[in-house]
């Protein structure tokens, strides 16, 4: 569906927030994705998905005629030399400019998650833990390499007063190529939480907002950890423990996901409790 750039806000200098309003868009959902669509002069078309970093506003008046704002829904871009669709988001679109939207796309690796009927095919298929909290109600482990925190950014916004503990790690390059940083250093003072670069103090925090950054090649001056790649020690004191049975998202680049998930099944996370979302294209 037609749609047009409101507004470009610089993450990273190879990284932007745009902002959509899109006409007719359904509401969407924290950890969904859009396809994005661009056109050239010359009738050439490139398509691409990117996940949804904000949905707040999603739910403006929708068709023709609606009296209401119309709905907008936000995506951050990171600019891939070689590609052919992020180097115009990041470095070229302006507010005005239009593209086309298809979506938003996805049910699974979505918060709040989507409430099955208790006689659903799904239990069966992928039964609870016992002795589980309902995944309405679980603790929230949020787990990003990379640009892969942008769909977990979108579920830190979404977040309501009485929403359950939720933890983030994000594993970076270095301090230059955190997105969100003062934004989600704001939403973890006001919930009450410490904001860390590492922890290995024993045991979770109880509620609010955690954020706990790691990075894997430059560290910030006087950081207690050296820079270097997350490990599966690491991971352990930095997630909410498989005892409190969280809903993990976990969001990042194949080879990341892969590794992290198996981490955390070895680490006694219910497999049905860790839901992903990779990428790898340009």
């Amino acid at each position: 569906m037609p749609a047009t750039i409101v507004s470009s806000v610089a993450q990273t200098p190879r990284a932007r927030s745009l902002t959509l309003a899109v006409p007719g868009l359904r509401p969407a959902r924290a950890g969904q994705h859009v396809d994005l669509r661009l056109t050239a002069d010359d009738g050439y078309t490139a398509v691409r998905s990117y996940s949804l970093s904000d949905v707040r506003a999603s739910d403006g008046a929708r068709g023709a005629g609606g009296a209401g704002p119309v709905p907008q829904i936000e995506v951050t871009v990171e600019r891939l030399d070689d590609g052919e669709v992020s180097p115009y988001l990041v470095d070229a679109a302006e507010p005005g400019d239009p593209i086309e939207v298809r979506g938003p796309i996805g049910g699974w690796f979505v918060w709040p998650p989507t409430e099955f009927e208790p006689e659903s095919a799904v239990h069966a298929v992928l039964p609870e833990p016992e002795g589980a909290t309902p995944p309405t109600s679980a603790p929230v482990q949020l787990i990003g390499g990379g640009s892969g925190v942008a769909p977990l950014m979108a579920m830190v916004r979404a977040r309501g007063r009485d929403a359950p503990p939720m933890r983030l790690l994000a594993s970076v390059r270095d301090p230059g190529s955190r997105w969100y940083v003062a934004e989600l250093d704001e939403a973890a003072r006001a919930s009450s939480s410490p904001v860390v670069a590492f922890s290995a103090t024993e045991g979770p925090p109880t509620a609010g907002l955690t954020i706990d950054w790691v990075y894997s090649r430059v560290a910030p001056d006087g950081h207690e950890r050296p820079a270097g790649r997350l490990t599966r020690v690491e991971l352990e004191s930095l997630v909410l423990p498989a005892s409190e049975h969280p809903l993990v998202y976990l969001c990042g680049a194949n080879s990341f996901v892969e590794v992290v998930a198996g981490w955390l099944v070895e680490l006694g996370h219910a497999p049905t409790r860790v839901r992903t979302e990779r990428f790898g294209g340009v």
